[in-house]
């Protein structure tokens, strides 16, 4: 027996932590072949384990339907033959009248990438998470930690504000004393916080760059931190030669490091991203240029919706806020107010307005009430949604 179990618009099917009762959702038939077999929210070790309430009911009222049923009116009808009119026997069974198949909604979850398996899942960000094939725990917080620290002389802060602007510009956080800390902000405490919060400290090692003070209050802290950190956490030295031809003086505790000397300032500060552990932002179309499409990080849930998904969110907010989808013999009707959508028995549009109806569900801008998939009330995010498109 086959059963066929929903999928988001994006392709995820929803799983759930038998432990701690926490949804997650997979995306089957990419990433990892091996199974999941960890939850990423407790680290609950298991497999085969991972379906919903809702799946488990939907798959057993298929096996009842489909395989019980048959065998008990078999059986019923084998014992009534055998009776041979002295015995009279009957089996009564109490199946569902109808299996309602398990919504998949699109709830509000971030999605998270695990490289250590090329795994990617949507899931409610929490302080730990684990990866959901080989269960390697990773640390939110210093997942987060992604600033650049940029250490100079004062005298060479001109050139290092240009890094700056630039590595803005690139969609980097660099850290800059004057700018990361505030008046009357310790000093050394405040490096130091700066450092925590960074994926990586670049040394501008310039003739006037000496090892000592609160240069070397950071030196200090740099690498503690990539011995911390390890991989998520570079040293990035650059040595820089003057117009005299005079070379900066890499200081000894960073000699043990490879460093670069770049011969102009575009060449090292390609050899600041090629260094770091994280990547640039995303390149895309610069705002008022016509002809192209620009990619939005943030999706307008609304515009997604089909046409017959719109028209019954609209319809549904000029009304009282519910709709009634009747089954039939002989056809299907969706009604708001006491207008049927569904004018004919065509079963191209039948499907087109069911479909509407279940991208409603899928966003949760309507609740099932009762759970018979029969009759449906707006939510306050389907509101919200009647409005955006109200506004467009």
């Amino acid at each position: 027996m086959e059963v066929s179990l929903p999928t988001d618009t994006d392709g995820f099917l929803s799983q759930e932590c038998p432990s701690c009762n926490q949804k997650f959702k997979a995306l089957f038939g990419e990433g990892s072949s091996e199974p999941i077999s960890f939850c990423p929210y407790c680290g609950y070790h298991g497999q085969n384990c991972w379906y919903t309430d809702e799946q488990v009911k939907y798959v057993q009222s298929v096996a009842m339907s489909d395989i019980v049923n048959p065998e008990l009116k078999k059986m019923s009808q084998e014992l009534e033959a055998h009776s041979k009119g002295f015995l009279k026997m009957k089996l009564e069974d109490e199946l569902p009248g109808k299996i309602v198949h398990p919504m998949e909604v699109d709830d509000d979850f971030d999605l998270l990438y695990f490289p250590c398996c090329n795994e990617t899942i949507k899931a409610s960000q929490h302080e730990h998470h684990f990866c959901i094939i080989c269960g390697a725990e990773i640390d939110m917080k210093e997942n987060a930690l992604k600033q650049v620290f940029l250490s100079h002389k004062g005298v060479d802060k001109d050139m290092v504000i240009n890094f700056k602007k630039t590595l803005d510009l690139l969609g980097y956080s660099p850290w800059l004393d004057e700018d990361a800390m505030p008046a009357g902000t310790p000093l050394e405490r405040g490096i130091l916080q700066g450092m925590k919060s960074s994926c990586g400290a670049v040394f501008f090692i310039t003739p006037s760059f000496k090892d000592e003070g609160y240069l070397e209050t950071e030196i200090n802290y740099a690498i503690q931190e990539w011995r911390e950190k390890k991989d998520k956490f570079s040293l990035i030295t650059l040595q820089f030669i003057d117009v005299n031809g005079d070379a900066g003086v890499i200081p000894d505790l960073l000699k043990p490091y490879v460093w670069k000397t770049p011969k102009t300032e575009l060449e090292a500060l390609c050899e600041i991203i090629r260094a770091l552990p994280v990547l640039p932002g995303i390149v895309d179309w610069r705002e008022k240029i016509n002809g192209v499409v620009r990619l939005s990080t943030v999706k307008s849930t609304a515009t997604e919706l089909s046409i017959e998904a719109k028209t019954l969110l609209e319809a549904a907010a000029a009304d009282d806020g519910t709709i009634m989808y009747n089954r039939y013999l002989g056809g299907e009707g969706i009604e708001i107010g006491s207008k049927n959508l569904i004018t004919g028995k065509d079963p191209r549009q039948i499907a087109l307005w069911v479909g509407g109806l279940e991208d409603l569900q899928r966003r949760r801008y309507i609740k099932d009430v009762g759970h018979k998939g029969e009759y449906f009330e707006m939510t306050r995010e389907g509101y919200a949604a009647a409005d955006e498109l109200s506004e467009t």
